[in-house]
């Protein structure tokens, strides 16, 4: 092909598993480094003919591969979020959110101090994962005119309230927690859940002091607003934390001059939702708390919300998607808030209401 460094058979082998992708196959981009690397000698014009989307899913893995090699080169501090670095990443368009967040996350803890560019870096390829399962939660979307029908919905196995009112709830949340159980595929990125938590209590706490908020539901606001990314705001994952927000709700901090830090951008966040000072964090009002802000949607369609439940035995599949459609395959790629906090409880982190 011309290509310096660029094998024919190099070329085939990278070409086969991005058409595959881009074709609904179940081969993943990522299975060696070389073959990641091929993808920054590919010139503009192969890329152009390729399908966007398996070049995006390159392009990211790419990414990250060569930030951790970046990184091991610089000698930046090592992480005890490290979780699989350097290992081939075997990813496609659906799970590559669950795949690159903990990599992400880890670069930004080993260069934020010493090298912001990377850090940076490192921030705005997580701000573009997290669109891809992030959604504008229903208290900053505007009020419908009429309340929605109910939608019919297959048996399931966990029997849910259609109603909206804590006082119809709080049993279930109760319920619910006390059966969690994480799905063992994916107790090994619970475990880095944990990890990422109790390492980054300091900040949340430091945040939550003031407001009034326990820092646990900062900590889970955080993992699923904007996935644990402290170079965006905690609003929406919106990169970069020296602009406003751009996405719902915008144009906040509506006060905002660089410098700008991401614990006063997370105080703004919490806020705005409705969080501060805030009388009762029982266990049943804080998961409430979290589904009235996140929405009800799931509750109408008889699916546990996966903003709790999520990679626990009471969520399987069924999500709300980008463009704001129901997708009954689709599934949650993030670990839902009631886990995260089953994980704390059990680990005796946080109060012993949320282990009862």
């Amino acid at each position: 092909m011309g290509i310096p460094g660029l094998h024919r058979r190099d070329f085939v082998r990278w070409a086969a598993g991005v058409s595959a992708t881009a074709l609904g196959g179940s081969s993943a981009f990522g299975q060696s480094n070389a073959l990641a690397d091929l993808f920054d000698k590919l010139p503009k014009e192969v890329l152009d003919i390729l399908p966007a989307k398996p070049v995006n899913l390159a392009r990211t893995i790419s990414t990250i591969m060569r930030l951790e090699k970046e990184a091991d080169a610089k000698r930046l501090p090592l992480s005890i979020l490290s979780f699989k670095a350097g290992e081939p990443i075997i990813a496609t368009e659906t799970t590559l959110y669950r795949a690159a967040l903990p990599r992400l996350v880890t670069l930004i803890d080993r260069s934020e101090g010493d090298d912001p560019a990377m850090a940076d870096e490192a921030g705005a390829v997580l701000a573009d994962i997290n669109a891809s399962q992030h959604e504008v939660p229903e208290a900053l979307k505007p009020a419908l005119p009429v309340a929605l029908p109910p939608v019919p919905a297959p048996p399931v196995a966990v029997p849910l309230s259609r109603n909206r009112d804590y006082a119809s709830l709080k049993t279930e949340y109760a319920r619910l927690f006390t059966s969690i159980e994480v799905r063992p595929e994916l107790s090994e990125t619970a475990g880095w859940y944990l990890t990422m938590m109790n390492k980054a209590r300091p900040r949340y706490e430091s945040v939550g002091k003031d407001l009034g908020i326990p820092w646990f539901f900062i900590a889970a606001t955080h993992g699923l607003e904007a996935s644990f990314n402290f170079r965006a705001h905690l609003h929406n994952g919106d990169f970069p934390l020296t602009a406003r927000t751009r996405q719902v709700p915008a144009g906040r901090p509506t006060i905002w001059l660089p410098p700008a830090d991401w614990e006063s951008s997370a105080k703004d966040a919490l806020k705005l939702l409705g969080f501060a000072n805030q009388a009762d964090w029982s266990l049943e009002r804080t998961l409430y708390r979290l589904e009235a802000y996140n929405g009800f949607g799931y509750r109408r369609r008889g699916v546990p919300t996966p903003y709790l439940w999520s990679y626990s035995n009471h969520y399987e599949r069924g999500k709300f998607v980008a463009d704001g459609t129901w997708n009954p395959k689709a599934r949650s790629q993030q670990c839902g808030a009631a886990v995260m906090i089953k994980l704390l409880a059990e680990a005796g982190e946080i109060p012993s209401f949320a282990a009862n």
